[in-house]
């Protein structure tokens, strides 16, 4: 089996949420806030960048979340206080 190698950026090269993270597998386990089905919701409609990492002839894998488009959801929602 071939091994691969992740190499992490470090905290002087890396920008805030410029990273990939893992999808949540357990109940009550968030990203940012998001539950795993508001965060499939959102894989569905094409807002947020995700990878998905099989072994070759497999059908299951692992589901990553850039967490720089999931933020980028949320800041589209911000609301100022005071505005009109």
């Amino acid at each position: 089996m071939q091994q691969l190698e992740i190499h992490e950026p470090t905290t002087a090269q890396a920008k805030p949420f410029e990273r990939w993270m893992r999808m949540p597998n357990k109940p009550g386990e968030r990203i940012q806030g998001f539950s795993r089905a508001g965060i499939y919701r959102l894989i569905d409609a094409g807002k947020i960048r995700t990878a998905v990492i099989r072994q070759p002839g497999c059908t299951k894998g692992i589901r990553l979340i850039w967490e720089a488009s999931l933020v980028a959801v949320i800041e589209k929602h911000v609301v100022c206080e005071g505005a009109a």
